[in-house]
């Protein structure tokens, strides 16, 4: 028998732990790192050629929704292209469990609202063989895995289990009674393995009608309550998005308490620049909180017909909520535009910053003089109001044109400046989301390429211990993040000077199911990715491996 199942022969390892690099092989056993030395005898072992290459630690990805697409996905694409070993789902407070039956097209309307998973997908590829939270856990664990899966519990499907998802939407307090049980079910959730709770109040998070979310309309106390209960594990954490929301500093607040109520560790999207000064108040105290940051530049390229992120606007709301031709039939209503225009001065955001919203791609030729200029551009030209010019040219293409805008006006020194914090993860995607929108999943490239090989923002260590070791710490996933002895054989292997991406921009691919098209991206100068020892991809071509795990928090403590 070989000593080892693997050897990484001839690369420079980044451990993850932020010691400098070293020129060594890595040998794997049983799914494991089992030496890393100078020169290893293989021994009759697989061997995989790294020269000129760095060996590090998979990526871990602590924001994503691939809650139903890891049904008929079991790589989690992008992410799993990227070189992203481990995730977390469930996050924002959405998902698929726990879920009556009853409740599945509700919940799937939902997400294909406020996430942009497309509808029909969900429809024909999820399996829905559970309802309670372990359950569905079971799920996944039995399907096959080609990454590493830990399971948060989202909120707003818990409160629905409990009230009905639509009495959950509108009611603003519960009965002690049915506090209890959305107690019970968190504990049973995190006895079979969750990772925590996850929950959301970003106004621009509407469901199918165009209503509020049951996080947006619950309770302090509820949160509180669920809170008491995670500190009876001592393992897991919260996740919460801020976003665009009308009392961020009260949420602050609640959030700091949760914290010290439960024990566990906080990330948060929090919104705006006064959350970061925040962090850094309650770091002082202490209290484990981290910001979810993506290193992406996140511009998102939409059609009216489908698009859902102008929900902060409440006068944007009910003209886009339907479909293409109730959208057309409202926007086309007398007086509509007024309460619209009067949004954008109240709630000023870079999506509707009109010399930096972009006509992309126009659907009739009649149109082509618009392509390439920005809403400004053209209001000024056709003595329009902005957003007057925006619609006539959507309305004239039934909603067909492409639109760019970015998300927000950071800049590059702002957000280097935030990148480097110790209080800040970068591991976050959204990945699974917002697939004809944007591909923010492509981080982990990005970030080695951009961040540390162009600009050199820091260096190759603390850039591995940032995208691997700080969120294996903060979720628990002991014995990932990290290239040491005896740690799970999680692993990209990349040329550093070849990391790029293979088109110049993402590409639409059909390969949802249904036929659906969603945004792709590819990698370039990844080499070989690898789950617990296994290859699962080899220069972007999939093994066909699963080697993933469903991970349990329970066995991620001792």
């Amino acid at each position: 028998m070989p000593e080892f199942d693997l050897v990484i022969r001839g690369g420079t390892v980044v451990d993850g732990t932020g010691i400098p690099r070293v020129r060594a092989d890595v040998g794997i056993k049983d799914g494991r790192v089992a030496m890393i030395s100078g020169r290893i005898s293989s021994g009759g072992a697989k061997e995989l050629d790294a020269s000129g290459c760095i060996v590090a630690p998979g990526a871990i990805d602590l924001h994503t929704h691939y809650d139903a697409q890891l049904n008929w996905d079991p790589y989690a694409s992008l992410s799993g292209w990227f070189g992203v070993t481990s995730l977390t789902v469930g996050q924002c407070g959405f998902g698929f469990a726990p879920t009556r039956p009853d409740d599945r097209d509700l919940n799937m309307r939902m997400m294909n609202r406020i996430e942009a998973i497309p509808l029909e997908s969900m429809r024909q590829g999820m399996r829905w063989d559970w309802e309670t939270f372990p359950e569905y856990m079971d799920s996944l664990d039995k399907q096959g895995l080609g990454v590493n899966v830990g399971c948060l519990v989202p909120f707003s499907p818990l409160r629905g289990y409990v009230l009905g998802m639509i009495p959950a939407r509108e009611r603003t307090s519960v009965t002690e009674d049915e506090l209890n049980q959305m107690k019970q079910i968190l504990h049973d959730a995190m006895k079979a393995g969750a990772f925590g709770i996850s929950a959301d109040k970003n106004l621009e998070d509407r469901p199918e009608d165009g209503s509020w979310l049951p996080s947006h309309v619950a309770s302090r106390e509820e949160f509180l309550a669920l809170s008491q209960v995670l500190s009876q594990f001592g393992v897991g954490h919260l996740g919460w998005t801020i976003g665009i929301s009308d009392d961020r500093a009260g949420q602050r607040d609640m959030l700091a308490e949760m914290v010290r109520m439960s024990g566990r560790p906080l990330h948060v999207v929090l919104g705006d620049d006064e959350g970061y000064n925040w962090l850094e108040q309650v770091q002082a105290e202490g209290l484990p909180v981290l910001a979810q940051l993506g290193p992406v530049p996140t511009i998102s390229e939409f059609k009216l017909s489908e698009y859902n992120l102008f929900d902060y606007m409440p006068h944007w709301v009910q003209p886009l909520v339907g479909s293409k031709e109730e959208r057309i039939a409202k926007l086309s209503e007398e007086g509509v535009r007024v309460g619209m225009k009067q949004d954008v001065l109240d709630r000023p955001h870079p999506r509707t910053d009109w010399t930096r919203l972009q006509v992309v791609e126009v659907a009739h030729d009649r149109n082509l003089k618009y392509e390439g200029l920005s809403i400004a551009d053209i209001a000024e030209a056709e003595g329009k109001h902005p957003l007057d010019a925006m619609l006539d040219i959507a309305l004239d293409e039934d909603l067909e044109t492409e639109f760019a805008h970015p998300s927000n006006n950071r800049g590059d020194d702002v957000t280097a400046e935030r990148l480097k914090s110790p209080y800040v993860h970068i591991s976050v995607s959204d990945g699974g989301a917002h697939t004809r929108f944007l591909v923010n999943s492509v981080w982990p490239v990005y970030f080695l390429g951009h961040w540390v090989r162009d600009r050199e923002l820091m260096s190759l260590e603390q850039a591995h211990n940032k995208m691997s070791a700080l969120p294996a710490w903060f979720s628990d996933m002991k014995n990932r993040g990290t290239l040491r002895i005896g740690d799970f054989a999680d692993i990209m292997v990349y040329n550093m000077d070849e990391l790029g991406f293979q088109y110049d921009k993402p590409q639409f691919a059909t390969d949802f199911p249904g036929g659906e098209r969603r945004l792709i991206q590819k990698p370039t100068g990844m080499r070989y990715i690898l789950v617990n020892g296994t290859v699962t991809f080899e220069d972007n071509e999939c093994t066909g491996a699963l080697p993933g795990k469903l991970l349990r928090s329970y066995d991620q403590v001792g």
